[in-house]
């Protein structure tokens, strides 16, 4: 039987197409090196190579699935296949192939998480706002008691300095957002806030103060953020914005890597001659390690922050300003490190997108002891709560019944003490209404004991319920 010249034609088409989707997977088996690490151009963790044993030494039920993960993040070529559909989509189609990063006019590119921001639409609910407030008046609190001034900094998405390079589909609303909510809610709380939206927004025109292809602002929006930062701790700024300063096109963009992880394309930013005094106290392998320390000769006063990846370009500005300068990136903001360091100055800095973190994790402080005339106790209701060693501390965490959740404080009663807690959602059972959180002495209680928990609704008391204590492991 002879074959056809269409069907011949057709045989070789699935021929090479079957040959080219082999490539990949042909040439990560002929690499050899299976616990090899392929260029990470996409700047996230990779999956690891599975185990075909547990820690306890089972057999492990998820190797496959697991196997099926790594080989779907390490085949080879993937960064450069993943770069050609960049290309391909943004080219050819004008659409982002990457549903986390939305392509702008004039070539700015912007992250699809922060739209809402941008827009006008306040995600939190208005009891997820007053529990921010309620957990920054407990850390002002504590601030305070050690001799230090809390200021609180929240570095703008780019969508909120610049908008105009937003596609037209997305409309302005007009209504406030999360930030203009807090920002409502801290007035009459005496917190400091350092309002860096407003400066940036005031001098966004001057020059351009956010990479275009990155969602952090370049070292011209960062010294302006120092400068206002600065203003608001009554502090002078050294005159480090007139020192001089070059024009570069060396920035990597963190949205343009996630379009194309092998693809080129430096950003623009700048260089200020700034002096360098200061040194790391202790070893430093980088601007994103857990804890920095600084120290300057020529500096005064000292200052604490807890970060994200904004401040990495605070971090010279801030480190020649002060005596000594300790930044933290910790989930769980160790403001305890008061107890053992004197600070004159403690500043709590998030990009606005990630305002939620004030009602996801409890800083790390002692809870306030406080005096309560305890309502009668109900034992029908059953609180949710854990409790696990973390250093000094049992670090607690829970959620009580629903019909309390609109409160304005929670309280845990044990061995006659009671202590406030932080209004934040840690558990899987706790939501932005009724979760809670606190660090109560390690030697507070132990195993078995009765842990009461009051909810403070309206001015009034409500017994929530209590519970036999369990202390737990922590989890790795």
């Amino acid at each position: 039987m002879k074959l056809s010249l269409k069907n011949a034609a057709r045989i070789a088409y699935a021929v090479c197409v079957l040959g080219i989707l082999m490539i990949p997977g042909a040439v990560t088996v002929f690499r050899g090196n299976k616990t090899a690490e392929p260029d990470n151009a996409e700047n996230r963790t990779l999956a690891a190579f599975p185990e075909t044993r547990t820690e306890d030494g089972s057999l492990n039920r998820n190797y496959f699935s697991e196997l099926e993960a790594w080989f779907s993040e390490h085949f080879a070529l993937r960064s450069e296949l993943v770069t050609a559909y960049g290309t391909l989509s943004r080219s050819v189609f004008g659409v982002s192939p990457e549903p986390d990063v939305i392509i702008g006019k004039d070539g700015w590119l912007y992250y699809a998480e922060t739209v809402d921001d941008i827009t006008g639409v306040q995600t939190c609910t208005d009891r997820e706002i007053a529990h921010m407030r309620h957990n920054l008046e407990l850390m002002q609190e504590y601030t305070e008691a050690h001799g230090a001034k809390l200021i609180v900094a929240v570095a703008p998405d780019k969508g909120s300095i610049y908008p105009q390079h937003l596609p037209a589909r997305y409309l302005q609303t007009g209504g406030k957002n999360n930030l203009d909510a807090l920002y409502e809610a801290l007035k009459p709380t005496g917190i400091s806030v350092c309002d860096w939206r407003g400066a940036l927004q005031s001098h966004a025109g001057d020059r351009q103060l956010y990479h275009k292809l990155d969602t952090h602002w370049n070292n011209d929006g960062a010294m302006l953020g120092y400068d206002t930062l600065m203003q608001t701790a009554g502090l002078d700024s050294m005159g480090f914005s007139g020192t001089a300063r070059t024009e570069t096109h060396d920035w990597t963009g963190d949205l343009w890597k996630m379009l194309s992880p092998t693809q080129e394309r430096p950003d623009d930013n700048s260089a200020y001659a700034l002096p360098q005094t200061w040194k790391a106290a202790g070893r430093m392998r980088s601007v994103d390690d857990i804890t920095i320390r600084t120290t300057c000769s020529d500096g005064d006063r000292s200052l604490l922050i807890f970060r994200d990846s904004f401040a990495r370009a605070l971090i010279p500005m801030l480190s020649q300003r002060f005596a000594s300068c300790t930044y933290s990136r910790a989930e769980a903001v160790p403001l305890d490190l008061l107890e053992t360091a004197q600070t004159d100055f403690v500043v709590y800095e998030r990009v606005e997108r990630e305002l939620r973190d004030l009602v996801l994790h409890a800083p790390q402080m002692p809870a306030p002891v406080r005096d309560l005339t305890l309502p009668q106790t109900d034992a029908g209701r059953h609180p949710v709560l854990t409790a696990e060693p973390a250093g000094a501390y049992l670090h607690c965490s829970g959620a009580f019944a629903a019909e309390y959740g609109d409160c304005d404080a929670v309280y845990v009663t044990v061995n006659g003490t009671s202590y406030e807690a932080f209004l934040c959602c840690e558990t899987e059972d706790a939501h932005d209404a009724n979760g809670f959180a606190l660090y109560l002495p390690a030697d507070a209680f132990r195993t078995g004991d009765a842990l009461t928990v009051t909810v403070l609704r309206g001015g009034t008391l409500f017994d929530a319920g209590t519970v036999a204590a369990q202390i737990t492991e922590p989890t790795a």
